[in-house]
């Protein structure tokens, strides 16, 4: 049995949904703290402090996407999205807002149950280990403590996945990281997620918010048909004067 101290917000406007989901998540061994709005979803947020949050996109109201948002600015509790749209486009709405996975209906309990157990797992998770708490380079500044990004002399705010994709890319800075090792990096060796799609997906997000012109990116390099690597600014400036 897992610790019921660990509470799970379910929030879906389905009621039937809603108590399918807090019936496996109980049977799981997890407290199911329940929400049929987007509206009554956040107040439960504050009220409860949940450890992971489970969340319908299309809600009248305040939708998923919005909730996420919100739960965003204050929290990096791991965000898990149930929905009915598996589209590309749908995805990178959630990423924007700050989503941690997406959970396609119908589901299993199986995959129900095991998508949350590595969401927690990965939330407990260190970014990356590495004896140094802080990096920094011309553009970029991180604290690893803290979460704090700043590019640019600005700070910009990153989901729990882009901070786990930037803080892997900028810990093996230089170096080629192949799709599979930056999957396990960032999802975790028993996770579930091995598409190189959601990768890339992170991976264009992540340069929106870090890159100078992310259509032609600087920073997070594609290398071709094997992975990505992050350039140092001095190292592209000794390049160029070569």
């Amino acid at each position: 049995m897992k610790d019921s101290r660990v509470k799970i917000l379910i929030v879906d406007d389905e009621p039937d949904i809603l108590e399918l989901v807090a019936t496996r998540v109980e049977m799981a061994g997890y407290s199911a703290v329940k929400a049929p709005t987007g509206e009554e979803g956040l107040k439960a947020f504050f009220d409860q402090r949940p450890d992971l949050a489970l969340i319908d996109i299309d809600m009248p109201g305040m939708s998923g996407i919005d909730l996420c948002s919100r739960i965003r600015e204050v929290s990096d509790v791991p965000v898990l999205f149930l929905t009915a749209l598996g589209s590309e486009t749908e995805r990178v709405r959630g990423l924007r807002a700050g989503a941690d996975d997406y959970i396609i209906k119908p589901f299993g309990r199986d995959e129900l149950v095991a998508r949350i157990g590595a969401a927690l797992r990965r939330a407990a998770m260190p970014a990356v280990r590495n004896s140094s708490n802080a990096y920094t380079d011309g553009e970029l500044a991180i604290d690893f403590e803290t979460h704090l990004v700043t590019v640019r002399g600005a700070r910009v705010a990153l989901s729990p996945l882009e901070f786990r994709l930037l803080a892997a890319l900028v810990r093996n800075a230089g170096q080629v990281i192949g799709h599979g090792r930056l999957i396990d990096l960032v999802w975790g060796t028993d996770s579930l997620e091995t598409s190189q799609e959601s990768l890339r997906l992170y991976v264009s997000y992540l340069r929106s918010k870090i890159e100078e012109t992310p259509r032609r990116p600087q920073l997070i390099r594609t290398v071709r048909e094997f992975g990505y690597r992050y350039v140092r600014p001095s190292a592209r400036t000794q390049a160029s004067a070569a």
